[in-house]
């Protein structure tokens, strides 16, 4: 398994090869962002040159509408944006949603109370916000979470006194939960649990949380999804991602790329393996195998 990862890995002597991309999905934290968030000037600029030759750059996260940095939606010409592993892609440009894959109003009240047994923070995603218990947003250090990730939490969640009570004046599919927790035996635990569950997708982004969407939500299903919206083959389609969450992307699109910041699994899972997030490995890819 590691030979094969090696012989995807980059190096400079290697074989530049032009591929026909005309659609790139791209992960935000850990892959195109560094580990500070930071969008740096020449990915950003090979971003804005992908997207004056007519191709389309796809922000594609598990972040909520409300998490997601001006600084990248901002940059003209993204059109598109893919929300929550995929449970939405968003059009800006004419304000609504072109796809959708969410998770049953019912199934989210019954999932309430199989959360709180963990003892874990929980919340979940609906209307492009995260919706968050207050008791859980003045306690994050309590679960693990990292202060960056606490800054977006904060950021892109709207308090609430009670999720139950408010779910239910929702009464609406949602996007999805998000989970942490700071017990990793817990986080193993329940993974479990919940991945015998049929009507579930379970993945994570980040070694200490879980992510519960629709069964069949994935970002490379979003992704192809579009991709076929748009008049584009599953060739003509590049992914970069780390994380668990992105694995089905990675694996799915035409031309896979993982981060050497990224799991295993996903490096396992793709066609190549570029540079890490703080060495620019988006820009890096992009500019080898597309300009």
């Amino acid at each position: 398994m590691e030979k094969n990862i090696r012989e995807k890995s980059f190096t400079e002597a290697d074989t530049r090869e032009k591929k026909d991309i005309r659609l790139i999905g791209l992960d935000l934290d850990g892959t195109t962002l560094t580990s500070d968030k930071v969008l740096t000037p020449r990915t950003k600029k090979v971003l804005e040159t992908c997207l004056e030759r007519g191709i389309q750059v796809l922000p594609a996260t598990g972040r909520a509408k409300s998490g997601i940095p001006a600084y990248l939606t901002g940059i003209q010409g993204i059109r598109y944006i893919l929300l929550s592993n995929g449970a939405l892609v968003y059009d800006m440009k004419e304000d609504r949603y072109v796809y959708q894959n969410l998770l049953p109003f019912e199934k989210s009240m019954a999932l309430l109370d199989q959360l709180e047994s963990y003892g874990s923070f929980y919340d979940l995603f609906a209307g492009g916000f995260g919706r968050c218990e207050g008791r859980f947003l003045d306690n994050l250090g309590d679960y693990a979470i990292e202060p960056h990730i606490q800054d977006l939490i904060h950021m892109s969640r709207k308090r609430i006194d009670n999720l139950r009570d408010w779910l239910l004046s929702w009464k609406k599919p949602v996007e999805k939960f998000t989970v942490f927790f700071a017990d990793p035996e817990a986080r193993l635990r329940a993974m479990a649990d919940m991945g015998r569950d049929p009507d579930l997708a379970v993945t994570s982004s980040i070694p200490n949380n879980m992510e519960l969407n629709s069964a069949s939500c994935n970002k490379g299903d979003a992704l192809l999804s579009l991709g076929r919206m748009l008049g584009f083959s599953p060739s003509q389609i590049m992914a970069c991602g780390d994380g668990i969450n992105d694995l089905d992307m990675v694996r799915m699109a035409g031309f896979g790329v993982a981060m050497e910041n990224g799991m295993d699994q996903v490096k396992e899972a793709a066609d190549f393996i570029t540079k890490s997030c703080d060495e620019e490995g988006v820009a890096y890819a992009i500019e080898r195998f597309v300009l």
